[in-house]
């Protein structure tokens, strides 16, 4: 199977992992850049959150509808003047060097998201005024003021939890060996070249997962990304230019799939 993908690859790329109907030794996807740090608190391509996709869970996640629904928080409500957001976390998920996610690994991810020096996301995490664990699987949110865009936040990297065990060891060098609880474990990367991701035997939701390794491969040029498809070196490109939307349509050997995704 061979999907074009011609807008942001995230929710293509999210349901090609866990949807495909019959299991996969290995899914290739061509990307149209090759991602910086894949450390989710220092990142910001596009091409990184894509990666992420299989490699790093969110307390929440996003539909194509902009619903936002669970992922490891499992509910969460606010208080009546929206001074604090309680969270209830999954109680059957480990990260990928099997350090339990529990409330304080939330506290401690939050905490590096808002302090670390070299941290993109304290902007997105700017109305949090502290976290503090409430309960062994429960995470309270005290702001310094009303904030909708919280939860939007939190479905993207600044809700991305990392082993606390890998990046108290590696600090600001953690995106040189990431250590999520998302279906996929990182294997290696080769500037330039290619990053590989393969299954997590112990995802909370492993049983859904029908790929057993994935394989990004930077291809910048469009036209070299179709011709690697069109021969079958990858299975799936990341973004179609728009000039060979209607000659893909047209050739019966290749899959062609719009994806509702927000951009900028």
């Amino acid at each position: 199977m061979r999907i074009i993908n011609r807008a942001s690859g995230v929710v293509l790329l999210a349901s090609a992992l866990f949807a495909l109907p019959v299991s996969a030794a290995e899914l290739r996807i061509g990307l149209q850049d090759d991602p910086d740090v894949l450390d989710p608190h220092q990142s910001r391509t596009i091409a990184g959150r894509i990666v992420y996709a299989g490699l790093c869970d969110k307390l929440v996640d996003i539909t194509p509808e902009l619903e936002i629904v669970p992922q490891l928080a499992t509910d969460w409500t606010w208080s009546e003047d929206a001074s604090q957001l309680v969270m209830n976390l999954r109680q059957d998920v480990v990260f990928h060097d099997g350090t339990p996610l529990n409330a304080q690994a939330v506290v401690a991810n939050i905490e590096r998201a808002m302090t670390m020096p070299e941290s993109r996301r304290k902007s997105e995490l700017a109305s949090v005024e502290t976290i503090e664990a409430t309960g062994d699987y429960q995470v309270t949110f005290t702001m310094t003021g009303p904030d909708a865009s919280l939860l939007a936040q939190l479905t993207d990297r600044a809700g991305m939890m990392l082993s606390p065990t890998a990046f108290n060891e590696t600090g600001a060098n953690f995106g040189s060996n990431p250590v999520c609880s998302g279906p996929f474990r990182f294997v290696e990367r080769v500037q330039q070249d290619r990053i590989v991701l393969e299954k997590f035997a112990d995802y909370w939701n492993a049983d859904n997962i029908f790929i057993d390794r994935v394989t990004y491969l930077p291809i910048p040029d469009a036209t070299v990304r179709l011709a690697n498809l069109r021969s079958g070196d990858i299975d799936m490109l990341e973004r179609l230019a728009a000039s060979d939307a209607q000659t893909v349509k047209n050739d019966a050997n290749l899959s062609y799939a719009d994806t509702v995704g927000l951009g900028y």
